[in-house]
This record gives structure tokens, C-alpha cells and sequence, in this order.
């Protein structure tokens, strides 16, 4: 049998291989970057003797589509192109609904759209029919359609770019934070724990589930918490036991949300507490410095607070190391080394996703950590993800600046 050849690492997977953060919602043209750059790289590994096929015809629709609408929008004015994605359209991913995704998943997904979206679009998209200059169905239906298909293309290359790192993503189970979540949520939880017994079947169910998500948070072991639960439901020592577990739950979910390693050059004084100053390399081309210090600044301020962030741009120097802005063709963007933003060079400025990320990515800049979380499950062959706040712009493509960001900054910075 031919065996798949494919790349492990390129520049765009480079930065999050040390610890395995690759943004959960990448647009489109990143998943296609991702994709190129697994199959172009020099750095290669056999993954399986043979691929599954629904992941194969899953990519190849996604392309065809993508081509299909690049052929469309030729021969159409801007305003009257063809978009699949805007501010409105983004949704994240909410913890307590995380994305779960397999090849089981993307056969049932391929199958599901293949039996419902209509045959003009099916024989196209994932036939051998060619694509049109013009579409005979309304472009409300063709971009409903198109989504599905395009969401079903990341989703396809997303497994199968993760597949090297398996091993990796497996142990990084230990942080999932949904026990301890739902724990903090529950209302009167140290009276609940202490009378279990009186609860439906169900809910005692997801009540162990949860004590065991933070006792696997503290120990790491993830087939003895379970054992140790069950015990504790038995004896009547629940509570105990959250007791017992509880710090180390808290200080995991802290760790998504708090700055270590703060920089040095950041200025905000109690002499003039409405403004943090910020340097940043100088950008020579004068539209890109002023797109990097207008989407960052319009970012990173509270008007409920009259504070905002104001940035400089300086000629650099080596210690403290001056954050700056490089951009390269075909790549995810992230940030590299804690001062180098990199970013696509193949994306127009003014896309939303891309005003977005440099907003995110000055985030990290700022020593902001990812509040999102992507783990393997072995027993199941699955992935899991989820966002732990979607209204916050370091956990999803849906949030903003907030309060959160705000007071971390302020707890760091403001001196």
C-alpha cells in the first residue's frame, strides 16, 4: 500500500510545538496554510499506511469550494463578492459545548451534508462537475451550503495536522478544566456534596465526573480518580475530598488567564493611571504601522474606566527585547519568542480575521496567555476543545477586550 507522507513542522506550526496551542478557530485561508505547509516541509513522517478517505474527500471539497468562490468573486464587484465570514458569524466555542471531532465525526458530518445540501452544489463541490463563473441558486443558500463545507474542511485538516502530536495532546487531558468549572457553578456546592446521595441518578453522575476533573487536575491520574470518587460518593466524604483537590483545581484554571513573565518596557504609572504606554519596534511602511497601532489601540482600552493603551514606535533594542512585526507567506500567525508577531503576508490587512489576530497576538505580546484548551482522547480516538470564556479576545475569535484583561494588566503593570 503507498504510505502518506506529510509534514510535522513547519514555521507556521513551529511556535505552538512546544506547547501545543494551535488557535481553535482558524479562518479558511490559515487551515489552507496549515495544510500547504504539512505537505510542502522537508521535515516528514509516515502517519498511516493509508488515509481515511472521508478526511481526503472532505479536504478536496473544501478546496474546490474555495476555488469555486475565488472564481465567482472574479467576475463580481467587492461589494457584491462572495464572504463566508464577518464579526457576526463568529460564535466560539463555549466550554460547557465543546467541539469533539474524529473521523467518526467527519465521516457523519460528510455524509450528512452530502445527503442534504442540494445535488447542483453536491456535484460540484464534491463531484467531478466543474466550477462556474456564476452560481443558479441564491448566494444566501450558496453561503449557508459553503459554510458547512468549509467547517467541515478545517475541521479535516485540523485532525489531520494534529495527528504527530498525539502522544503530546494526550497528557495535556490532565488540564481539562470542566470538573472544576462545573463545580464553581453549581450553587451551594458543599451542601450538594455533602448530600449526593439525594440526587437523580444523573446528576450524581456528572457531579463524580467533575470530582474526578479536578482530582485528574491535581494528581494526574487519570484512572485512579475515578476509583477514589466512587469511594468517596460511598463513604459520604465528597466534600473532603473536593477540599482536598480544590486549590490545585483553581490554581489550573488561574494558569489560563494569568501573566507570568511580565515585559519590562510597559509603562503605567499611579502619576497618570488612564493611560499604559507601550513601545513597539518602528514599522517602515507607514499603512502597516498605522493599521498595527490603530487596531491595538482601539483594542486595548475601558471606557467605563477612561483608561486606554497608547503605543510608541521606537527604533528597538536588544535588552529588553522590543516587540516587532514580521510577516511571512503561507503562515499561522502567533507570536514567537515573546516579542515577535508573525504574520501572514498572503492576507489583506482588512479582513476581519486579521484585524482580529494582531489584536489576539498583541495579547501575548503583552504576556496574555490562551484561555482555550484542546486535549486528545485516546479511548475514544477524539479531540476535544473549548474556549473557557468566549467573550474574551485571549479565548475566542468572538471576544473582546474586557474587565478580566483589564484588572490582570492592571495587577501586573500599574505601578
Amino acid at each position: 500500500m503507498k504510505k502518506l507522507i506529510f509534514v510535522v513542522l513547519s514555521l507556521s506550526f513551529s511556535s505552538f510545538a512546544s506547547d501545543f496551542h494551535m488557535p481553535l478557530e482558524l479562518s479558511f485561508e490559515e487551515s489552507q496554510n496549515w495544510l500547504k505547509s504539512i505537505e510542502n516541509s522537508e521535515q516528514k513522517t509516515v502517519i498511516k499506511e493509508d488515509e481515511d478517505p472521508n478526511i481526503q474527500a472532505a479536504i478536496a471539497g473544501g478546496e474546490k469550494m474555495s476555488n469555486w468562490i475565488k472564481l465567482i468573486n472574479a467576475n463580481r464587484a467587492e461589494d457584491d463578492a462572495i464572504r463566508l465570514t464577518s464579526a457576526q458569524t463568529q460564535r466560539g466555542i463555549p466550554i460547557d459545548k465543546p467541539s469533539i471531532y474524529s473521523p467518526k465525526t467527519i465521516r457523519e458530518k460528510l455524509t450528512k451534508l452530502s445527503t442534504e445540501m442540494p445535488k447542483y452544489l453536491l456535484d460540484i463541490m464534491y463531484g467531478a462537475k466543474p466550477i462556474t463563473k456564476t452560481i443558479s441558486i441564491s448566494d444566501e443558500d450558496f453561503i449557508k451550503w459553503s459554510r458547512q463545507v468549509s467547517g467541515l474542511y478545517q475541521t479535516a485538516v485540523r485532525w489531520k495536522g494534529m495527528q504527530p502530536w498525539l502522544g503530546q495532546l494526550e497528557a495535556r487531558a490532565t488540564r481539562d478544566v470542566r470538573g472544576y468549572y462545573y463545580l464553581k457553578n453549581l450553587e451551594n456546592l458543599d451542601y450538594t456534596l455533602q448530600n449526593a446521595d439525594t440526587l437523580a441518578s444523573d446528576e450524581q453522575d456528572e457531579l463524580k465526573s467533575a470530582l474526578s476533573g479536578i482530582c485528574i487536575n491535581a494528581t494526574a491520574m487519570r484512572k485512579a480518580c475515578p476509583t477514589e470518587v466512587d469511594a468517596a460518593f460511598k463513604a459520604k466524604t465528597l466534600l473532603s475530598l473536593k477540599n482536598k483537590y480544590w486549590s490545585k483545581a483553581v490554581k489550573n484554571w488561574d494558569a489560563f488567564f494569568e501573566i507570568s513573565d511580565p515585559r519590562s518596557d510597559v509603562e503605567w504609572k499611579s502619576s497618570a493611571p488612564h493611560t499604559m504606554h507601550v513601545v513597539f519596534k518602528e514599522i517602515n511602511d507607514q499603512k502597516v504601522a498605522n493599521w498595527l497601532k490603530e487596531n491595538v489601540e482601539d483594542e486595548f482600552k475601558m471606557k467605563d474606566f477612561g483608561w486606554s493603551l497608547e503605543m510608541s514606535f521606537i527604533q528597538g533594542r536588544m535588552w529588553p527585547r522590543t516587540a516587532f512585526l514580521e510577516f511571512q507567506p503561507n503562515v499561522t500567525p502567533h507570536v514567537s519568542g515573546g516579542n515577535k508577531i508573525v504574520m501572514d503576508a498572503n492576507t489583506a490587512l482588512e479582513e476581519y480575521n486579521v484585524r482580529w489576530t494582531i489584536r489576539h497576538e498583541y495579547g501575548h505580546i503583552l504576556r496574555l496567555p490562551d484561555c482555550y484548551h484542546e486535549f486528545y482522547d485516546r479511548e475514544n480516538n477524539q479531540m476535544i476543545n473549548y474556549q473557557l470564556d468566549i467573550t474574551d479576545l485571549m479565548c475566542s475569535r468572538a471576544g473582546k477586550m474586557n474587565k478580566r484583561i483589564y484588572d490582570e494588566l492592571k495587577k501586573v503593570y500599574f505601578k
